[in-house]
C-alpha cells in the first residue's frame, strides 16, 4: 500500500519581502510567514535595504502577530567572508528567526554545530529536484526542502510522498529562463554573480537566434492559484510566493489572493478564484504561466513582448518643459500621485520608471512633472506598475508607530556568547594539516583530470599518466555508450554525473551506476546532494555544481564521502587561493580548460531555439566584461537547452600560481568538442608549455566575481 501525503493543519502562506512596507502588507494581507534577506547575504542584494536593526524590529512585530520569519541567508560565500557571515549568524540569532534559508554548505555546517537552535531551510538555489534530495537534506540536518520551481505535479506528488521533511514550492512570481542554482549567465558576462545575489538578468535582454529575435528568454510569471486544491492534496506544506524586488502593492494584492484561496472551502473555491483572479489582475506583472506543473505550457514565452513593463495605461502624447503630457486609454488608465509609471522607448529597450508626485489633467491627457523624458518620444507606450489606490492606508504611521513602540522595549533577547561561535576557525585550520605539512613528491605531482561525454575520446587520448584520470560526463543521452569503456581504461577512469537528474531519471541512473561500479568502476564525480544517495564505499569528488567556495563548505562535503573538490568556473583566483589556505588546495580540482554551460535550461525546447548562435542584440562590448563580444551555440543535453559561449576558458598561464597554492590536481574539460587528434595534441602542448591558446577567455579567473 502506498504511503499517504503528510497532513498538515493548514497550508502555510508564505510572504516575500524587500522593505519595510512590503513587511506590514504582507501581514496586513494575511501571510502565515515572511521570507527576508539578511543583510548582505541574500540572492536579493539589490532589493531595498533592511538593516540588522530592522530585522530586531520587525521580527519582534511579526512574532506578536503570530507570524513566522524566515531570513533569507541563501547565496555562495566567499573564503574571506565566512568571519563576517558568522558575525551576522550571531546577531540574527538572537533575534530567534523561525528558519534560515541557506545555500551555502558551509554556511549550513556552521549553523548546525555552532546555532543548534536554528532550523535550516534548504534554498530554491540548492536545485533540490527529486526526492533523494530532499531525504539527503533531511539526514543533514535540515527541516525544509524548497523544491526547484521546473517541476511538474507529478513530480511534486512523488517527491512529496511522505517526505521525512515539509516541502515548500513556489506558487506565484517570476521564473528563471535558468535552472535555479546553475545560471552563470551573468556572472559570464559581467563577473557579477546569480548565486551570490547579484543576478543582471541577462535573459531579460533581447537576444537574437537565426530569424528569431526579442526576448527570447524571458518566460512569463508563474501562477498556480487554480491548483491550490491539488497542491493541499499531495501535502506542500508551504506555498511561496517569489518578489522580494516587487512593491508592497505586490505583494498585498498576491497575499490577499492567496489567502482567499488557501482558506476556502472546497464547495467556494470556484468562486474564491474568480474573486482572486480580479485581485491579481493587477499586479502590474508579466502574463501567467503553470510552467511545467500541468505540462509544458507553448506560450511560456513570447519573444516580441518584454512582458514584465505593468499594466498598459495609454502613450506619450509630448515631451517637453519638464514634463510629459500622457493620453490615457479609458477609465482603467486613470492617474494618481503616487502612482508608479514605467515609460518604454521599444526601438531602443530602453525603460525608465517613476513616481507621480504632481500633474494637471486635461481631458484624457495627464501633463505629469518629469525632467528625465528625453530618451522617449510621442507614441511610446507608458504602463502603470504601482497602483496608489490600492488599500494601503496609514501604512507610513503604522511602521512608524511598530518602531516606536520597540524604541521603549527592554532589549535583553536572547544572546549568543563568543565561545560558542568561536571555534569555526579550528574546524579549518585542523581540517586538512596533514595535507598541508605533506613533503614533496608522491601524490604532490601533478595529476592531470581529463573530461568528455563523448566516448569516443578514449580512442584518442593517450594512456594517463600515474595519479591522472579520465573523467567520462554521463547524460540521460550517453547512458548507453558506458559499456563501451574498455577494461583497460576502468583502472583510470572516473565517471560524472549531471546537475539535474529528474525523479522520473533516479531510477535508469541507478541501473546504470551499480552496473558500472559492479565493473570495477570506484570513482564518481556528483553535481547535486542528491547525487550522494547513489555510492557506498566510492571514492567521491564534488564537481563543479556543488559549489565549493570556501574551505566550510569543502568540510560539510568532505563529511558528507567527499574527497576531492572541484572549483566553480566562476570563481576568482584570489578566492582560490584564500580557500587553499588552512591546506585544502592538496583535495582541489581546478579546470584549466573548456567550453563551460553558462545556462542549463528544462523549460527550452528545441524548437524554440535553432542551431544558429545566440547573440546579444544590443551587441556592445562594454556589456561583455571580457572586453570583447562572445555569441552562444544552443546545445541540448537530456532534453534540457544549455548555452555554450563560443570561446572556451582557458588558464593554463595560471598554472603555476595555483601549484603555489598547493594545488597538483588541474582539469583540461573536452565536453561539447568532437573527439579530434589535432585538438587534443593542440590543447595537451599548451597545457604542457603552461600557455594560453589564443583568442579563449579567462572568465572571472583574474578580473574576480562580485
Amino acid at each position: 500500500m502506498a504511503a499517504s501525503p503528510p497532513r498538515y493543519e493548514t497550508m502555510e502562506l508564505l510572504a516575500p519581502v524587500g522593505s519595510k512596507e512590503s513587511f506590514i502588507t504582507a501581514i496586513r494581507a494575511g501571510a502565515d510567514a515572511i521570507y527576508i534577506g539578511v543583510p548582505g547575504f541574500n540572492a536579493r542584494i539589490s532589493a531595498s535595504s533592511i538593516s540588522l536593526y530592522d530585522l530586531q524590529v520587525l521580527t519582534k512585530h511579526a512574532h506578536e502577530k503570530e507570524v513566522k520569519v524566515f531570513l533569507a541567508l541563501n547565496t555562495l560565500i566567499k573564503h574571506e567572508e565566512i568571519s563576517d557571515v558568522v558575525k551576522s549568524i550571531a546577531a540574527i540569532n538572537r533575534l530567534s528567526p523561525d528558519a534560515v534559508i541557506i545555500q551555502d554548505l558551509g554556511v549550513a555546517g556552521i549553523i548546525r554545530k555552532y546555532f543548534p537552535d536554528m532550523q535550516l531551510h534548504a534554498s530554491t538555489q540548492l536545485a533540490v529536484h527529486n526526492r533523494m534530495g530532499v531525504d539527503i537534506l533531511a539526514q543533514q540536518g535540515f527541516k525544509r526542502a524548497i523544491l526547484a520551481r521546473e517541476l511538474s505535479f507529478a513530480e511534486l506528488k512523488i517527491i512529496a510522498n511522505a517526505s521525512p521533511i515539509p516541502i515548500e514550492v513556489f506558487c506565484h512570481g517570476a521564473l528563471c529562463f535558468c535552472l535555479s542554482g546553475m545560471c552563470l549567465f551573468s556572472s559570464f558576462i559581467g563577473g557579477l554573480s546569480g548565486n551570490r545575489g547579484m543576478c543582471t538578468q541577462p535573459c531579460r535582454r533581447r537576444w537574437q537566434n537565426g530569424k528569431n529575435g526579442g526576448y527570447i528568454f524571458s518566460p512569463r510569471d508563474l501562477e498556480l492559484a487554480e491548483h491550490i486544491g491539488k497542491l493541499k492534496s499531495i501535502g506542500i506544506a508551504s506555498l511561496k510566493i517569489e518578489g522580494r524586488m516587487r512593491s508592497s502593492e505586490y505583494v498585498y494584492r498576491t497575499v490577499k489572493a492567496y489567502r482567499l484561496l488557501i482558506d476556502a472551502p472546497e464547495k467556494d473555491f470556484s468562486q474564491a478564484l474568480k474573486e482572486a483572479r480580479v485581485i491579481l489582475s493587477g499586479d502590474a506583472a508579466r502574463k501567467k504561466t503553470t510552467c511545467l506543473f500541468s505540462g509544458r505550457d507553448n506560450e511560456l514565452f513570447q519573444p516580441q513582448s518584454a512582458q514584465c513593463l505593468g499594466n498598459l495605461i495609454g502613450k506619450i502624447d509630448s515631451v517637453g518643459g519638464g514634463s510629459i503630457s500622457v493620453d490615457v486609454n479609458d477609465a482603467d488608465g486613470m492617474i494618481a500621485v503616487g502612482d508608479r509609471l514605467r515609460l518604454s522607448n521599444p526601438a531602443s529597450d530602453t525603460t525608465i520608471t517613476f513616481k507621480v508626485k504632481e500633474f494637471t489633467k486635461e481631458g484624457s491627457k495627464y501633463v505629469i512633472a518629469f525632467g528625465k523624458a528625453g530618451e522617449f518620444k510621442c507614441g511610446d507606450p507608458v504602463f502603470k506598475t504601482v497602483d496608489a489606490a490600492l488599500d494601503q492606508r496609514n501604512l507610513q504611521e503604522e511602521i512608524d508607530a511598530v518602531y516606536e513602540n520597540h524604541a521603549g522595549l527592554n532589549r535583553s533577547g536572547k544572546k549568543t556568547e563568543e565561545k560558542t561561535f568561536q571555534g569555526y576557525t579550528a574546524l579549518i585550520s585542523n581540517k586538512w594539516k596533514e595535507l598541508k605539512n605533506m613533503p614533496p613528491g608522491g601524490e604532490t605531482d601533478d595529476a592531470l583530470w581529463v573530461r568528455f561525454d563523448d566516448i569516443q575520446w578514449l580512442n584518442v587520448l593517450p594512456k594517463p599518466e600515474k595519479n591522472s584520470r579520465y573523467v567520462f560526463y554521463l547524460t540521460k543521452d550517453n547512458l548507453r555508450f558506458a559499456d563501451n569503456i574498455p577494461e583497460r581504461a576502468l583502472p583510470h577512469i572516473a565517471v560524472e554525473l549531471p546537475p539535474f537528474i529528474g525523479q522520473r531519471e533516479l531510477q535508469i541512473f541507478k541501473q546504470s551506476i551499480d552496473k558500472m561500479t559492479a565493473r570495477g568502476i570506484r570513482k564518481w564525480v556528483i553535481n547535486n546532494v542528491s547525487h550522494f544517495g547513489f555510492f557506498t564505499d566510492c571514492e567521491i569528488t564534488a564537481g563543479q555544481f556543488l559549489y565549493t567556495w570556501n574551505a566550510y563548505t569543502a568540510a560539510f562535503l568532505s563529511d558528507m564521502g567527499a574527497r576531492y573538490f572541484t572549483a566553480s568556473w566562476e570563481d576568482d583566483f584570489l578566492n582560490i587561493r584564500k580557500m587553499c589556505g588552512p591546506g585544502l588546495g592538496r583535495q582541489m580540482v581546478v579546470y584549466l580548460y573548456g567550453y563551460i554551460p553558462v545556462v542549463r535550461s528544462r523549460i527550452v525546447t528545441r524548437e524554440m531555439l535553432s542551431d544558429d548562435a545566440v547573440g546579444d542584440l544590443a551587441g556592445a562590448p562594454e556589456k561583455h566584461a571580457h572586453g570583447t563580444y562572445v555569441p552562444f551555440s544552443p546545445v541540448f543535453e537530456s532534453g534540457m537547452a544549455l548555452l555554450i559561449p563560443d570561446k572556451p576558458i582557458n588558464l593554463f598561464t595560471a598554472r603555476r600560481k595555483l601549484k603555489e597554492c598547493g594545488i597538483n590536481n588541474f582539469g583540461i574539460d573536452l565536453s561539447f568538442m568532437k573527439p579530434d587528434n589535432k585538438a587534443w595534441n593542440a590543447v595537451a602542448s599548451a597545457y604542457k608549455l603552461q600557455e594560453n591558446i589564443p583568442g579563449t577567455l579567462k572568465f572571472n579567473f583574474k578580473r574576480g566575481v562580485k
